[in-house]
Order: structure tokens, then sequence, then C-alpha cells
């Protein structure tokens, strides 16, 4: 790789101060909001902001879980080294820049001035601890696995080298991934790990003051934080609410500021009431069907794509979802580096043909039929909507298809185990290119479990990918790595998916983070 170096000036860290603020409004010197005296909020505690989210997290802990709604909750708290702005570009965030030693070590220099919530000063130590500590616990964290924390190095307080088991040209995109935000180690030895407690330390905007598990989490503004003015709003109140109707209703009482998680069915009800309006987003995930190729009788691939053919996947989305989001028309949502609609229509594009998957059943030895399992996550209602009517659909073809519905935690171990047959799950390409899903199924992934998919010449092509430079040539390789996925009938892509919040409108400078879903409510304002 040619040493080169990427430099993040004053001015563009400037630029992005204003585009972070979504259009916030007008603000004092201090960046709080201006008292007009005439707020439709007049009485309102404006120094409370009030959310509702989906996620219970059980813990604190960075990386501990790759699921989005629970990283939404931990990167309030702690910060990562990049960050990919309103527009899907890559700012700097705890780093200012970089530079490549060779091909496999890249230089990284920190902001200086930076404290974590208890008043300790973030260095380079606490960057390299952060990445090993999560490499030697085996957290789930693909982004990860090309970093050699053996020859990883801490150069001096404001430098660190990160060194690479292969090439990997995209790494600074990869870990401006919410999964990869950096810890305070001594508050981690000082505190024996506990990240319900002492150990919750992080140069975030917001720190936690307490947390009721199954109900609500309380934050208040970190008073160290690098950002002059921010956050906007100095108190933070989640509230835990897994029902997405339940959220729904909540949402039509304009009792919160930011309600996230609502059914989508209930968009169009939430924009009628008074008070309230909905913020929308495309995101990089995509939802697929994932097949289990380590899973009998998944194991034969003829079954796997008669199970592709039995089904009418734009029915089946436009069932769940209506008009939100789009039907998938390629593996990888729009805007994404390596999506090929071509590829996919080569594949996917002749829509349901059950004729043909009762052939491929009887090729595969089942001419009588088959018995299959999908598992969806009990409390996302879509997807349980999306399996019922598969079932429904697949029955014709000669597949008695049982629906198994499980809890959010189980389930994920039932998956990582590679117990399932068939399952409904979502990867993000949150690199802003496919590398950033590709990276979830290679060896030392816990996602690879999903599709056990143990291909030596896609790993190898991947890993070439990571090495190219050029970009329009990795998208190249980024399409073929696609394209085997579909001719082996791994998964089959659904739903490009979009996201809604309820928004108050006297709320502004909400907006939804595409590579990751995320919301930054430190840029949050209320009038």
């Amino acid at each position: 790789m040619k040493k080169f170096v990427s430099l993040f000036l004053a001015l563009l860290m400037a630029l992005s101060l204003v585009a972070c603020g979504g259009g916030g409004g007008d603000t004092t010197d201090d960046g709080s909001t201006p008292d007009d005296g005439g707020s439709a909020s007049t009485g309102e505690d404006l120094d409370t902001l009030k959310v509702i989210q989906g996620f219970d997290p059980g813990t604190f802990e960075p990386g501990n879980n790759d699921e989005q709604g629970y990283n939404r909750i931990v990167r309030q708290i702690y910060e990562t080294l990049f960050f990919f702005d309103e527009n899907g570009e890559l700012q700097p965030w705890l780093a200012t820049g970089y530079t490549w030693d060779d091909d496999t070590h890249m230089r990284v220099t920190l902001r200086e001035g930076v404290k974590f919530s208890d008043g300790t000063d973030f260095t380079a130590e606490d960057v390299i601890w952060t990445f090993t500590r999560a490499i030697e616990d085996a957290l789930p964290n693909s982004h990860y696995n090309m970093i050699d924390p053996a020859g990883c190095e801490v150069v001096d307080d404001l430098t660190c080298v990160i060194a690479l088991k292969y090439p990997c040209s995209t790494l600074p995109n990869h870990l401006a991934n919410s999964q990869c935000v950096i810890a305070s180690k001594a508050a981690y030895e000082a505190n024996d790990g506990d990240y319900l407690g002492g150990a919750v330390v992080g140069t975030g905007p917001y720190k936690l003051v307490s947390y009721t598990p199954g109900d609500m989490i309380i934050f208040e503004a970190n008073e160290y934080y690098w950002r002059e003015g921010e956050p906007k709003v100095p108190n933070m109140e989640m509230r835990v609410v897994l029902s997405g109707e339940s959220s729904a209703t909540e949402a039509k009482t304009a009792a919160y500021d930011v309600v996230l998680g609502a059914n989508t069915r209930e968009f169009e009800g939430i924009e009628a009431a008074d008070g309230v309006h909905m913020e929308y987003g495309m995101t990089a995930n995509t939802v697929y069907i994932l097949l289990n190729t380590a899973k009998a009788p998944m194991d034969n691939v003829k079954v796997r794509e008669a199970f592709a053919r039995a089904i009418n996947a734009a029915a089946t989305v436009q069932l769940a979802y209506g008009d939100f989001g789009e039907v998938a028309t390629a593996m990888v949502s729009p805007g994404i580096g390596g999506r090929n609609e071509e590829t996919f229509q080569k594949y996917y594009g002749t829509g349901q043909d059950i004729e043909t998957a009762k052939s491929l059943l009887a090729e595969a030895g089942h001419p009588d039929g088959i018995d299959l399992e999908i598992t969806v996550e009990a409390n996302d209602t879509q997807r349980c909507d999306m399996a019922e009517a598969m079932q429904a659909q697949v029955l014709e073809a000669g597949i008695n298809l049982t629906v198994n519905k499980m809890e959010s935690a189980p389930m994920r171990e039932y998956l990582a185990r590679g117990d399932h047959q068939i399952c409904i799950y979502g990867f993000t390409s949150n690199t802003m290119e496919a590398d950033g899903f590709l990276s979830q199924l290679q060896p030392g992934s816990s996602a690879l479990a999903r599709i056990g998919y143990d291909n030596q010449e896609f790993f190898d092509l991947y890993t070439e990918g990571c090495a190219t430079e050029d970009t329009a040539a990795r998208d190249q390789i980024w399409e073929q790595c696609l394209e085997m996925l579909m001719e082996d009938y791994t998964m089959i892509p659904l739903w490009h998916k979009e996201l809604g919040a309820a928004v108050k409108d006297n709320v502004e400078g909400f907006w939804w983070a595409k590579d990751y879903e995320q919301c930054y409510f430190q840029f949050v304002s209320k009038s």
C-alpha cells in the first residue's frame, strides 16, 4: 500500500460541527438555546431530553453487542476515533489524522486535551488497550478481525500504531463504527471491569447516572466533554419500551421528545398527531433470510435454492412494511460500494416459481416435500409477519415451514451456535462499502455461524479486496464476493431498511446516521 497521509484540517472540523448541528437553530455563545419567551414548550423542562428506545442494554460494556439498539445507548457515553457525518462522509473525532507506515501498520494521531468523564486524560494507551481487550475477550466485533494486537504500539500519549493481520485500506471506516468506541483502561482496572458501575467511563457527551433494567437509563452531561456547547440538552432520560405498538402509542401523546422503535404501520397516525412529526432516514442495512449452509437439510444448495424459489419476497415485504423502505433490489443497500442490481436479477429476479422449487426439492431427494424451520425475533412484529407469510407461500411447493419465535437474547445464542436452519436477520454495510457487511462473514466473527459458509475462496477474495487501494477496483471485488453468496444461496435479501423517529415539533437537530443507524443526541436541542 502506498504510504499516504489523511490529514484532517481544523477548517474541516469546523465545517463538520456545523453539519452535525442538523439545523439546530439559533444558539447563544455557550451553545444553549435562547429563551424567546414565546416557546411552545413554556413550562416544559428544556434541560432534559426524554427518549423512548427499544433496547434494554443489560450492561454498558463497549463492544459487548453488535445490535444497533445497544450501540445507540453506549455511544452516548463512549466515542470512536473516526465518525461518519450526516452526509455519510468520514470525519475525524478522537483521532485527528493517520498515516500508513506500511501495508499493515497505521499510525494514528489523537486529539489533544480530551478527557474522560472522570477527569482523567484520554491517551493512546486507552486506544490500544480497548482493541486488545476486545479481541482477547472475544467480544462480538467483526471490525477488529483484521487487527493484530501483538503488533500494536503506544508511541506516546497522542500517537499509536495499529497493526493488522492483513492489509485493510478501509480500516478508518471500520473504526468509525460505534462498536469500536474507546474505553478507559484505568477505570476498568480500578473497578474490576464493572460495566454496571465504576468502569462506565468514556469521553462522550453524556455520563451514566443510573440504570433500572427494563425501565429507565438516566444520563447527565459530561462536564469534561471536549466539544464546547454539547450536549445541547444537559440531561437525558431513556425509557426502555420493547413493544413497537406501545412506542407508537406513546409517540402520539407527544409526551416524549424522541421516540425510536415505533411500529412502522403507525407512522401515518403519528404524523397526524398534534405536536409531533416523523424524521426518516435510509440506512446501510438490508434484512435477509439467512440459510444455514452447515445445518441439514440446508447444507444442500438445491434445498436452499428451492426455498428461495418458493417464496414471494416482494409480496412478503409489502405485507410487513408497505411502502416504507425499499423491497431489496441488490444484496446491499443503495449508495453502498459494491452494489450491483444486475447480478441480483440473475439469481433472484424471477420471483416466486413453485414448479422450479418442487423440481429442486425432488433433485435434492425430497420428492414428497420437506419440513423446515425459520427462526425470528418474537418482539419484531414485521419479521414475524414475514415469516408467517412465507409459511403459507412455501406450502404449495411441499415445504412445511414451522415458525420458531424467540426472545432476542436466547435467539442470538441459538444462531451463534448454528442450531437454526433458516432465520430472518439484518446486516449493515457500516463502512459505507460492502466490506462492512462482508467483514461480518469472515473467520473469527460470531456472525459467520448465521450462514455457516465455510468457503476459503470467499475468504481469500475478501482479503484481496481489503488490500486494494483503488475504490473502483475494490468495489468490483466486493461485487464478486456478493455474487458468491448469491450463487450458493446463502441468503435472500428482502428489504432495504428505512428508519423513522417520532420527534416533537420543538425538537431540532435530530438526524439518523446511515452507517449504523446511530442517533447523536448531543446535537439535539429543545426550544
